[in-house]
């Protein structure tokens, strides 16, 4: 498996398969986006008060980096991600504010960290542009490394940046925990791109073949999180993937968390599935010092000493 080099939504939207997706708008609205989640229930008065929908797009692919990219299948999806375009220095940016912070509070007892996944430490703009930003489950399942329930390899690089926060993490004696809204069937692969394939008990990958297309597969490297039960699925190292409906942990079945969604039978929402995760991490003593994801329902809810709010104008997660 090729470990890559080091070197999560804005404001028009479309609704593909229940993944609301939301591509960059204006300048100013990206601005106020960056500051507050957006309201879904907003209804624009004029064309005027929105973003052309190509428009956004060839405004992602310049942010990216890849001004002349294509999408599709049959696009430039291939191309390895730009670590000296716009996002590249935004996500850095926002790792190394992380880093001082951690530096700062580096004495604090039972420390701790916590991650989301899609980018926030695994960037999906190869995928964005393979579904034309219109997200399906069967070719996610391909580039999270999942090809009819068979591993066949990893396609998301490191997001840029957060390696070396994760390390410095580790170093100043954080413990890590990454925590997801995959389900627990990605658990596995999620590890094989988090770190390695090794390390996640499956063979060992050099390429994928997606489409037609084959590309280096990715070992992002990211070090081993803290082993800790999580109370469903029977994994204890430090990932926490999302149960399935039925399979939700005791410690996510109270009023303020899933007991609703529990009781109807039904997948708890994304907030209240993290912040109850977060909440159990502390009730084992952690004490969270920073919370990093891309979207504000991954922030959301408490339970960390501060947030940090990785940049995505590709989709957006209420």
């Amino acid at each position: 498996m090729k470990g890559l080099p080091r070197p999560r939504r804005s404001l028009w939207l479309g609704i593909g398969l229940g993944v609301v997706l939301v591509v960059l708008a204006a300048a100013a609205a990206v601005a106020i986006a960056g500051l507050q989640p957006a309201d879904l229930t907003y209804t624009p008065n004029s064309e005027s008060q929105m973003t052309n929908i190509d428009v956004a797009r060839a405004y992602a692919k310049n942010y990216y980096g890849a001004p002349t990219a294509t999408s599709g299948p049959n696009g430039t999806w291939n191309a390895p991600l730009n670590e000296d375009s716009n996002y590249a220095a935004e996500a850095r940016s926002v790792a190394k504010q992380g880093e001082n912070w951690l530096w700062a509070r580096s004495k604090v007892e039972n420390r701790a960290i916590v991650l989301d996944v899609d980018d926030t430490t695994l960037t999906t703009w190869n995928y964005e542009l393979f579904s034309n930003w219109d997200f399906n489950p069967t070719t996610n399942a391909q580039f999270v490394g999942l090809t009819n329930g068979a591993f066949t390899g990893n396609a998301f690089p490191a997001t840029p940046g957060m390696v070396d926060l994760v390390n410095t993490a580790k170093s100043l004696g954080y413990s890590i925990f990454f925590l997801t809204g995959r389900g627990d069937s990605q658990h596995q692969a999620t590890v094989a791109n988090l770190q390695s394939d090794t390390a996640a008990g499956l063979p060992d990958l050099t390429t994928v073949t997606i489409s037609g297309k084959t590309v280096p597969e990715i070992d992002a490297g990211y070090p081993a999180p803290t082993p800790l039960a999580a109370g469903h699925g029977g994994f204890a190292d430090g990932l926490f993937t999302k149960p399935p409906v039925g399979q939700y942990p005791a410690y996510l079945n109270t009023p303020e968390f899933c007991a609703t969604a529990i009781a109807n039978n039904a997948s708890c929402a994304t907030i209240p599935y993290k912040s109850g995760t977060r909440a159990y991490i502390e009730s084992q003593g952690y004490d969270i010092v920073a919370n990093f994801g891309d979207q504000f329902s991954d922030l959301l809810g408490g339970f960390a000493d501060k947030t940090f709010k990785m940049p995505n104008p590709n989709y957006y997660l209420p």
